[in-house]
């Protein structure tokens, strides 16, 4: 092959690539795997402990309350925008077996959800999760978060590669 055909290939290659990579939109999300990307929240008499192992975001309720909310997990300072879909992906596990809830809100009084709200299926191997969903009532100022519900019943939660991603 001539060096003009070859470079000309080449250039046409990356030019498709670069395109295709523009194409893809960023995580809204932070990285999973960091303990300062996630707010564990602990109320009233709901217990649990939260911590990272390796790739993924570990959390623990030892002690339920009242109410499922009184332990949770969320992804807080999302700059998500009203009326737009987004896509959110990861992968998890449960230790036991067990559901949780995965929901959308606003962060701050009266924290009203705002789209997202699915029961999630866990069992004890790993296993991929994908939900979509369209921002309503969203807050200004990336008041808005993702996250678990955890307090239902007492167990582990393991989360890894969690994404948001505007569709």
């Amino acid at each position: 092959m001539k060096p003009a055909r070859t470079a000309a290939l080449a250039l046409l290659l990356l030019l498709t690539v670069s395109l295709a990579l523009a194409a893809d939109k960023p995580s809204v999300g932070k990285p999973s795997n960091k303990a300062d990307s996630w707010r564990f929240e602990q109320h009233e008499n709901g217990k649990g402990t939260m911590k990272i192992e390796g790739d993924a975001a570990v959390f623990e309720t030892t002690t339920t309350g009242a109410e499922d909310w009184h332990v949770q997990a969320n992804m807080p300072g999302l700059d998500l925008k009203e009326g737009k879909e987004y896509e959110v992906s990861f992968k998890a596990r449960g230790e036991p077996a067990r559901t949780v809830r995965l929901a959308a809100n606003i962060d701050q009084d009266d924290w009203h959800p705002i789209g997202l709200g699915e029961d999630v299926e866990l069992t004890k191997d790993w296993k991929d999760y994908k939900f979509t969903f369209k921002a309503e009532n969203v807050a200004p100022d990336k008041k808005n978060r993702v996250g678990f519900v955890l307090g239902s019943e007492k167990g582990t939660l393991m989360v890894k590669d969690f994404t948001i991603t505007e569709k």
